[in-house]
């Protein structure tokens, strides 16, 4: 059981919420430390967890410092309207950061959400001169959604427990138009699973890295706030109305939470011959949702 310890948190703000989201919730930072507070809050074992954290707006250069992470044990890096492979120079920086973080820093864990998903598939995966996220010829994945979970991530963190109809499937608000395309992931790493939509809704590494494409942060009032910005100079009423509908579907985020927490708080080990067994049915299955696509 955890008793009172202290969880310290780096979040990356790489982006401002829209205006009405800002004005009611704050920065995502604010929205990803709350929603883990209330995750805790709910565990028996995670209820007497105390949650520092600290926030650098990305997009503005701020970057934590060597000196900086030798205070904290994880860091978030939040959505984006950007895309991880966009020519811009604070991308740049978090692309180089993420990589010097994974292979200088092994006892911080990295957490990325969306946008943070893609540049740390980008930054730890991608070969020189190709990036491995690229836009979605099949357009935008909006709303709740179900990812069908891997049964490496099923074995580690169990059945989702808030669907019980469906305890392989988690359920995630999304908005996003990107995706990250790979033939296989490199050795100790795992996907999380897979959507109808997109074949890598996460990667996850024991006690280094864990990424979703949803949004656990987001709620109904978030993303249906989102959808309206963004949608309004590129969407169809109709459209957007029935990404709204699909917004208004119940979610797994509280249970997402929470395997973030316990991510955070675990051992980095060597995977067991369990979960390469597992991870290689991963591959499987990963392939046979390819070749369906």
């Amino acid at each position: 059981m955890v008793m009172n310890k202290n969880l310290r948190i780096v979040v990356l703000d790489c982006d401002i919420p829209v205006p009405n989201v800002y004005a009611k919730r704050g920065h995502y930072s604010d929205i990803f430390i709350k929603l883990l507070q209330d995750a805790a809050s709910t565990n028996q074992e995670l209820s007497q967890l105390n949650i520092q954290s600290r926030r650098y707006d990305t997009v503005r250069g701020e970057l934590p410092t060597t000196e900086d992470l030798q205070h904290f044990d994880a860091i978030i890096i939040t959505g984006s309207a950007s895309s991880a492979y966009d020519p811009e120079p604070w991308i740049y920086s978090l692309t180089d950061f993420c990589r010097t973080l994974y292979t200088s820093h092994p006892n911080i864990k990295i957490f990325g959400s969306c946008f943070g998903h893609q540049v740390l598939c980008h930054a730890l995966f991608s070969p020189p001169n190709h990036n491995v996220v690229s836009k979605d010829p099949k357009g935008w994945e909006l709303g709740v959604h179900p990812t069908t979970l891997s049964p490496s991530f099923l074995s580690e963190y169990g059945p989702v427990t808030s669907n019980p109809s469906n305890p392989s499937q988690l359920r995630l608000q999304f908005v996003h138009a990107d995706h990250v395309t790979m033939n296989a992931l490199p050795p100790g790493f795992h996907s999380i699973g897979s959507s109808q939509h997109c074949v890598f809704q996460g990667v996850w590494q024991k006690g280094r890295v864990l990424t979703y494409q949803g949004h656990a942060e987001f709620d109904r009032f978030v993303n249906g706030e989102t959808l309206k910005v963004f949608g309004k100079p590129i969407w169809s009423q109709e459209f957007l109305g029935q990404a709204l509908e699909m917004v208004d579907r119940e979610d797994d985020a509280i249970w997402a939470a929470t395997v973030m927490l316990r991510f955070f708080l675990e051992d980095a080990v060597e995977d067991c011959a369990d979960i390469e067994r597992e991870s290689r049915e991963d591959i499987g299955e990963e392939a046979e949702v390819m070749a369906r696509l």
